[in-house]
């Protein structure tokens, strides 16, 4: 295919994008925005950062944040990526045009990490990913399901739980990364 040919197939791809993006907006807007799962999605968005500070060890801050970081980005990304897809759908998004569910992305999954990189520190790392794993996929999802914030179209808690286990070892092996001198 020539890349005149290429560029307008594309370009008709994307204003066929930018019309359901309006539309999606336009349906978040009426019946989402404001509603009380939009304000429990910002509470929980906020409120977890608010409690790890006021309550983690401070000499541990770096090693803990850049292995939340690195949890929080990796997990919005795969996210994004599980939404395009279809797999999964965000009915009540706290904003509709990023791909993924920030409070679970941003917030909870790289609080809980955190958390568990601070509790118990002599035990087997890949003890704590099946630990972490199974909240997440067994607990935390279907906890999202049943309050409407998360509905599945083609996936599975079981297929996420080998994904968190080894998102959970390598956010461990970051933060005790001897790169950064890491104090955990």
């Amino acid at each position: 295919m020539e890349s005149h040919a290429v560029i307008n197939e594309m370009i008709e791809a994307f204003t066929n994008y930018r019309h359901a993006h309006r539309v999606l907006m336009e349906t978040w807007y009426k019946m989402v925005f404001l509603t009380p799962l939009w304000w429990a999605g910002l509470l929980l968005g906020i409120i977890p950062w608010l409690v790890w500070w006021k309550f983690h060890n401070k000499n541990d801050t770096g090693d803990l944040f850049r292995a939340g970081l690195f949890m929080g980005v990796i997990a919005l990304i795969l996210d994004s990526v599980g939404v395009q897809l279809g797999l999964w759908v965000y009915p009540y998004d706290v904003l509709p045009f990023i791909p993924g569910y920030l409070p679970w992305d941003l917030t909870l999954l790289p609080i809980t990490v955190m958390f568990f990189l601070e509790i118990k520190p002599n035990w087997l790392p890949l003890k704590k990913g099946f630990i972490f794993a199974i909240i997440a996929a067994f607990i935390g999802e279907p906890l999202a399901i049943i309050s409407k914030l998360y509905q599945p179209l083609g996936w599975n808690s079981l297929y996420s739980f080998p994904i968190y286990i080894v998102l959970y070892l390598l956010s461990e092996k970051i933060a005790r990364g001897k790169t950064f001198n890491s104090k955990l």
